[in-house]
Order: C-alpha cells, then structure tokens, then sequence
C-alpha cells in the first residue's frame, strides 16, 4: 500500500457526494427506533429539525408555531398534535399569516351525541391560518390531527377532533 495522503477538501467533497436515503426493501424492519414525543405547556417556535415529532398538549394553552414554509424548503416537513388536556387557548398557527394557508379537513366527533358528526373543511379560498381548541365546542382531549407542507405557504391538515357541548364549532380560523 502507499502512502498517498488525501487532503480534507478532498475528504470533506467525497463525503458531501455520498448519497444520504436509505432505501428498504421488502421485509426490512427498523427496530428500537421511537418516535420523539414533546409534552408542551407553553408557546414554542417549530423548526424543520422537529419533522415527525408529535406535540402533546399538556396544559390548557400553549401556542405552537409553525415554521415560515414562503422559501419552498420545507415541503414534506409535518408535525402531528394531541390534546391530553382540556384547552383553553392550545393553537398551532402559521407563522406567515398573511401568506400562509391551512388546508384540508378535521373529522368532527361529538362525544355528547348533540350533533351528528361532520367534517370541518379548510378550503384553499378560506384562509385559515390556525386550529385553535378553545373549549369543549372546538376541541376536547383525544383531538388529534396532523399537519404537512406541501408547498411553499401550504400545509395540509388531517385529523380528528372530539367536540361536545352542543355549540361545536369549527377549529380553524384566521387572523
């Protein structure tokens, strides 16, 4: 062997040209793996760097921001929120409200039997930029949802919202 020595600018080029995706092909399991859970009791600003993590609502009101996504970099970045405590102000809001949108739909159950369930919509036209759960009308413990960019100042949201008190009302809102 000979003693030919790489200099780090080389190091660092062959490093940069790996590719970095692991591909899984039929049967592969990925074990000891967990999800990272966040139990949040106060405002927090989301980065790209939390993509997957699932924030529990653990207080009546924490108000959860989500990242600017106007650049178009963070397409496929998604967060997933749970309610475990009676809301009084627990929102997860668009940074950008002016630009950016939420859209797609919350199943709506009603855990009372007042109201048969329903669907709360969240059009492209609409411009809501939050889902706020307020009070047992917009959201109770149980409600969970999840929300993906999918473009630049779009987020898609999905999920299941628990409601009773016979005055439910839709979740979503803009500023």
């Amino acid at each position: 062997m000979g003693t030919k020595r790489v200099g780090l600018a080389r190091v660092e080029a062959l490093m940069e040209n790996l590719k970095r995706e692991i591909s899984f092909g039929a049967g592969t399991k990925l074990v000891g793996a967990r999800r990272a859970v966040e139990s949040v009791t106060a405002d927090t600003s989301l980065t790209a760097a939390d993509c997957g993590k699932l924030y529990v609502f653990a207080d009546a009101a924490a108000v959860l921001t989500l990242p600017d996504s106007g650049a178009g970099d963070l397409v496929g970045v998604w967060y997933e929120f749970y309610s475990n405590f009676q809301g009084t102000g627990q929102k997860v809001i668009c940074s950008d409200t002016n630009n950016e949108d939420l859209i797609g739909a919350l199943l709506q159950s009603d855990d009372d039997g007042d109201v048969a369930s329903k669907v709360w919509n969240a059009a492209a036209g609409d411009g809501f930029d939050f889902i706020n759960l307020a009070s047992v009308a917009t959201g109770k413990p149980g409600t969970r949802f999840r929300i993906t960019n999918i473009a630049a100042d779009v987020w898609s949201v999905e999920g299941l919202v628990i409601q009773s008190g016979g005055a439910e009302a839709t979740p979503f809102g803009s500023t």
